[in-house]
């Protein structure tokens, strides 16, 4: 067993490389760093280091920076290249860094502005424990893409009203701005001089709930080497860490830096009054001033300066964030039955020299107390670094950890934090079950593609076999073995042929899995009768579908939505749950989906049509499908293949696709979560052309889903579904204005309310009327021929306070009513 470092099993929830955070969903934005263009005319060059010329010269790269550019001219965008010519000599990782890149106005005398897009903590090869990793520097250290391509990494800005000097030759005129070192200077916050202190009213604290931290935070210490972060000393937030941020006495703890660049610790800029976005994450510019090889990371640029190389100390604050890291990457030994001679290989993976005489597995038999050994790890042929110890036969436990030290001096160990935390082997009979984790099979839709199971499980000495008992309708049926995968996972697939299944049959199941221990330690899942599901069949094609969802019916899959009245309601729809669910975890999602179990042959003009409610938490504002911050969704998909691969019918849509849906679900938000509940006024009219994004065509045969995509932190009531209509010949509609697509606020109001009407299309009259408690009309607006939005605010003169009727009719006919209270 290991002190600390538990087994455990992840939620049965799915987890997004573009999930959200605690802190995003909060509304928490770290400010980005900016740079400020100086009055001063201080001309001079520093140039890229010899070594990155050189292999600018060669075409080499050790890594790849993918930018998008917005709005840039084709010189903005050559400067810019070449800074990121130098950025890729200078920073090696596998995994590409993606970049927007924006050219617009910003503030006065801001050169630029940069910050990472996302943080990531706690991921599996992260070298210290909670604290917090800029996408870019995350994903270099996990070797691997933790957001996707689809979003970037950096996030830069860069002001177009600025007199910039595109050249790239460092002979900037005494007049302009070198564009190449604010883009150098802006890339660096992006890759990680960043954090989360700040300073706010008479308190300075840093994180937002619990204390985060950045990779750089950490390094922030007083000039005795007092740690900001040491929540011994300074309680966050407080005066007392305010007025050590406003010191002007911060530094680095970069060995690195040290080594490289001086023998003294990098100064910070901590300027007597907080900065935004300026202050701590900045060189201190009296420390290092223009011409000094260290003066491109110090809060401001001159007029004719151009500054190349980011400098020693920069480049050591970087290489201790951790670009220049070393990883001890081991499968930890399991328990043994009978002592024998331990075996170790190590994968050790270095950005700097390893100084191989301090590489070792340090082992012990009393945590470490008194009975300390350091075992020697040598290289081998295959390319891991091995050792070989043969624990005494009369202890019943040793503890270990890994460690190595780069040529730097730096000691880094598995766990991170040895030997508080350590590895354990455990010898002796075992009689400890297997952990076993399944997330039970809701429904087997029979479109033809096969079901496929997976199973989490682990052992203390080893997992021997895992496999599936079950029975169809009561008949049992031959086990079947799972095959295992990477760590824990094992999976294989339901031997069911869906030509031989019917709708409705009834599978029930267990897992078992064994361990290879003497007496074959047994876990069965579930410990007690079984888990089951049962078939639904796709039904055969048909040219078109509708229904009211008045009557309960089996046309649709029904595990996450449901057929029924709503309170408040007064016919059937198509439910999602109420308040339908969010994760509470970092990065998981849930998604809610019903799907139609009759495909569609689609004709020439393919339409979808029916009625919705749509309270589903609203994203950030001007955000759009597929963007970053478009929160929670609803959408409709169609899949050409009986559900292998399901494509958008039309863009996922939330909360603010009407403007009745958005006040509503804003009207009520606790602790996040809208409590809001829908009602008929709500219902808006949804038509959807099936051919408009492309992804469909005539004569295609695609099987229909309605799912609803919930993010962490924040949910509301959901998604109500009526009148379905495909491709049914649409009846058409009596009116184009649905109750949703009013609004009618403040309730109650004074001496006058406003009135905002979405059209969709062109409706020839549209009539308000207001009536009193007496039924007689005391107000009428009138408009013809109108589309788009009517904008509002009607008064009511001199009438007395009570209960109002407010009435709206298209062409003569009533779409819309609400009862008001006059103050």
């Amino acid at each position: 067993m290991q002190k600390g470092l538990v087994v455990f099993f992840m939620l049965a929830v799915a987890f997004s490389a573009t999930g959200q955070k605690l802190w995003q969903k909060r509304g928490i934005t770290p400010v980005p760093q900016v740079c400020y263009a100086s009055d001063k005319v201080e001309k001079g060059f520093i140039p890229p280091p010899a070594e990155v010329m050189s292999a600018l010269k060669s075409a080499e790269q050790k890594s790849d920076f993918i930018v998008t550019y917005n709005n840039f001219s084709p010189e903005a965008q050559q400067a810019f290249s070449y800074a990121i010519s130098i950025l890729e000599q200078l920073f090696e990782s596998s995994v590409p860094v993606y970049v927007d890149a924006n050219w617009s106005s910003l503030g006065k005398n801001v050169l630029g502005n940069c910050g990472p897009s996302d943080y990531k903590r706690n991921f599996e090869e992260a070298p210290q424990k909670n604290v917090y990793y800029p996408i870019a520097l995350a994903e270099k250290i996990s070797r691997k893409e933790l957001t996707g391509s689809g979003r970037p990494d950096i996030l830069a800005n860069f002001n177009q009203d600025i007199n910039w000097y595109f050249g790239t030759d460092g002979d900037t005129p005494a007049l302009q701005y070198d564009l190449v070192s604010v883009v150098l200077h802006e890339m660096c916050h992006g890759l990680g001089f960043t954090g989360f202190f700040y300073v706010e009213g008479q308190v300075g604290g840093y994180g937002w709930s619990d204390g985060e931290i950045t990779s750089f935070d950490r390094l922030v210490e007083k000039f005795d080497g007092t740690k900001l972060i040491d929540a011994a000393v300074f309680a966050n937030p407080s005066v007392l860490l305010k007025n050590t941020l406003e010191s002007g006495l911060l530094y680095a703890n970069s060995p690195v830096a040290v080594e490289e660049g001086s023998t003294k610790l990098p100064r910070l800029y901590a300027p007597s009054s907080w900065d935004d976005g300026s202050s701590i994450y900045h060189l201190n510019e009296v420390s290092y001033p223009a011409g000094n090889i260290n003066s491109l990371m110090t809060p401001a640029l001159s007029r004719g300066e151009a500054i190349h190389n980011p400098g020693p100390l920069a480049m050591g604050i970087f290489g201790d964030l951790g670009w220049k890291t070393t990883l001890l990457e081991f499968t930890p030994i399991k328990d043994q039955e009978q002592v024998k001679p331990l075996d170790f290989n190590v994968e050790i993976v270095s950005d700097l020299p390893l100084d191989t005489a301090e590489l070792f597995v340090v082992v012990s038999s009393d945590t470490f107390n008194v009975q300390v050994d350091s075992i020697p790890l040598t290289f081998n042929e295959n390319g891991y670094f091995e050792a070989q110890w043969t624990p005494d036969a009369e202890n019943p436990k040793v503890q270990y950890y890994l460690t190595a030290k780069d040529q730097k001096g730096r000691v880094f160990t598995n766990p991170f934090d040895a030997p508080e935390e350590f590895f354990e082997v455990n010898f002796g009979p075992d009689d400890i079950l297997p952990e076993v984790e399944h997330d039970s099979i809701p429904y087997f839709f029979a479109t033809g593609k096969s079901l496929e199971i997976s199973v989490r499980a682990d052992d203390n000495l080893g997992i021997d076999t895992v496999y599936v008992e079950y029975s169809i309708n009561g008949q049992p049926q031959p086990p079947f073995g799972l095959s295992h995968g990477l760590g824990m996972h094992y999976s294989s697939v339901f031997p069911l042929v869906s030509d031989l299944l019917n709708e409705g049959d009834l599978i029930e199941y267990s897992v078992v899995a064994k361990d290879v221990s003497v007496s074959k330690n047994t876990t069965r899942l579930p410990s007690e009768n079984s888990f089951s599901f049962r078939v639904e069949k796709m039904f055969e094609p048909v040219a078109d579908y509708q229904n009211s969802f008045d009557n309960p019916t089996t046309d649709f899959i029904l595990f996450d939505f449901d057929i029924y009245t709503e309170k408040g309601f007064e016919s059937g729809a198509l439910h999602s749950l109420h308040p339908y669910p969010s994760p509470g975890l970092d990065d998981a999602e849930f998604n809610f989906i019903c799907n139609l179990k009759y495909p569609i042959v689609l004709s020439s003009e393919a339409q979808m049509s029916f009625d919705e409610i749509v309270l589903v938490e609203p994203g950030s504002d001007d955000t759009a499908y597929g963007d970053f911050e478009f929160w929670d969704y609803v959408i409709v998909e169609g899949s050409k293949d009986f559900g292998e691969t399901w494509l958008p019918v039309t863009d996922g849509y939330d909360a603010r696709e009407s403007e009745s849906w958005e006040v509503k679900y804003n009207d009520f938000v606790v602790d996040g979560n809208s409590l809001a509940s829908g009602n008929p006024n709500l219902f808006v009219n949804k038509q959807i052309n099936i051919f408009e994004n492309g992804n469909f065509s005539p004569r295609d045969t695609v099987l229909f889903r309605f799912r609803l995509y919930s993010d962490p932190y924040a949910h509301g009531w959901g998604w109500a579904i009526d009148n379905l209509q495909i491709q049914s010949p649409l009846s058409a509609l009596p009116t184009v204005l649905s109750p949703g697509d009013f609004t009618a606020y403040p309730n109650p109001f004074s001496g006058s309310f406003h009135l905002s009407v979405r059209i969709k299309k062109q409706v020839e009259k549209i009539q308000v009327e207001l009536f009193n408690v007496y039924g007689q009309k005391i107000k009428e607006v009138n408009y013809k021929n109108v589309l788009g939005t009517i904008s509002e605010e009607i008064e009511i003169d001199n009438g007395p306070g009570g209960l109002y009727l407010l009435v709206v009719k298209e062409n003569g006919k009533q779409v819309f009513a609400k009862k008001l209270i006059r103050n």
